[in-house]
């Protein structure tokens, strides 16, 4: 089965995982997702240093400038010479830094330094530029971030290189057993099974996406079980309990009851008593609520929303949610499942690329819909969404319970889309 030149394909007629053709991209108006700049300020007291041509430092400035963090954000711009004479880049990339951090009212304790394409298309002795930089200053800590989207197509992405670089940083530290840690995820653990069983179980629980202070970040290396729950994390999560010989658990929120049920059994931490029959019973009430109250309104869904936008999907279709249509532009590995099932079950669900070139001419219905997620709001052009990104944090039957009433919100009360959807960096301070 061939892969779609279209911008749509039936689920009944795609391939997994990949139902749409690499070709032209459109980049639709819609930035409540996460980008490097504001994944690097996570780090608390953490300051930033880009090193690329003017253009590119167009947008990072931006983004440092509408969270208002220019005070955590410095820039070296790379000129033409610095690529046309040999070792210039290099000399440029540290003298750079150099000025930068010399200039500063007091040196940070932690720096990341981000080279970019061309520092790989001219070959850069990455290695000597920080052993050059860490030389001249001992008490800092240097990250070694990577801008590179060019390569963001093959391998592992800037984002997720650059999440494991900021858990490099957390040190070995005599493992507590009643300590526990999220981390990997943007987003702060919120309506969680997760955190409510730790808090059962009398465990401290810590979390990388909601540290204060340097100190708290680095106190992070006392846990003894790590929680992954966002796709792009898992590669921090693995690297991190290798090195400090800990466990971790990957549970990114799924709407598959038995799935979730697994996992938390898996975990080893006892539960309440009826912790799953409750849990199923809520879910299913709330679910009721909403089919009452939506009836047959079309509902869109899109991969930034949730880590798993299929189970998702199969989870609303088999519950009589009328499900139209998925934005995504490729299916992960673990949702082949939910893929196969969706395909037998529900043929004619639309899976919609957010990327084709044709997508900067939406065609929007006239029917009102409820979107799930800001691309989905954007592609359908509907106030009428759950504002959202990356799971908010939810996880096991009291997340999805907190899902469905978003939905039940986001049903009742229309947003401006317009207004909130390019806004950078949903759930991050923002000074517009």
């Amino acid at each position: 089965m061939p892969t779609s030149s279209d911008e749509r394909v039936r689920i009944g007629d795609a391939e997994f995982p990949k139902p749409f053709v690499n070709g032209l991209e459109f980049n639709a108006p819609v930035h409540g997702t996460w980008n490097i700049v504001h994944i690097g300020f996570r780090i608390p007291e953490a300051h930033q240093i880009y090193i690329c041509a003017d253009n590119c430092l167009r947008g990072v400035v931006m983004t440092a400038a509408e969270m208002g963090e220019l005070g955590r954000f410095s820039s070296v711009v790379l000129e033409e010479d610095d690529m046309t004479h040999s070792g210039r880049i290099e000399e440029t990339t540290i003298e750079g830094v150099t000025d930068c951090l010399r200039k500063l009212p007091k040196i940070p304790s932690v720096v990341i330094v981000f080279p970019v394409c061309v520092h790989r298309f001219m070959g850069c002795d990455i290695g000597y530029i920080y052993k050059e930089l860490e030389k001249r200053f001992p008490d800092v800590i240097f990250i070694r971030g990577f801008m590179d989207p060019v390569m963001q197509k093959r391998g592992t992405t800037p984002d997720q290189r650059l999440r494991k670089a900021m858990s490099d940083i957390i040190p070995k530290l005599p493992a507590k057993e009643d300590t526990v840690a999220f981390a990997g995820s943007d987003m702060p653990a919120s309506e969680n099974d997760f955190k409510k069983i730790l808090e059962f179980n009398a465990k401290t629980v810590k979390d990388t996406a909601d540290c204060r202070t340097l100190e708290e970040y680095l106190s992070v290396g006392e846990s003894s079980l790590f929680i992954c729950q966002y796709p792009a994390g898992l590669m921090a999560a693995k690297a991190i309990t290798q090195r400090l010989d800990r466990k971790y658990i990957y549970c990114p929120l799924s709407f598959d009851f038995d799935t979730v049920e697994e996992e938390i059994r898996q975990s080893g931490l006892s539960v309440p008593d009826r912790f799953f029959e409750d849990g199923k019973d809520a879910c299913m009430a709330e679910l009721k609520k909403l089919k009452d109250l939506i009836g047959d309104m079309p509902v869109a869904v899109d991969y930034t929303a949730v880590p798993k936008p299929l189970s998702l999907a199969r989870f609303l279709a088999d519950n009589g949610i009328n499900v139209k249509t998925v934005y995504l532009d490729a299916v992960d590995g673990n949702e082949k499942a939910d893929f196969e099932y969706l395909q037998n079950n529900f043929p004619d669900l639309i899976l919609h690329s957010t990327m084709h070139v044709s997508d900067r001419r939406p065609v929007r219905s006239k029917e009102k819909v409820l979107a799930i997620g800001q691309k989905a709001a954007w592609f359908e052009g509907t106030g009428n969404f759950v504002n959202i990104i990356e799971g908010g944090g939810l996880y096991g039957f009291s997340g999805i319970c907190e899902f469905i009433r978003l939905m039940e919100d986001a049903f009742n009360n229309s947003k401006d889309m317009r207004d909130i959807v390019p806004r950078k960096g949903l759930g991050c301070r923002s000074c517009i």
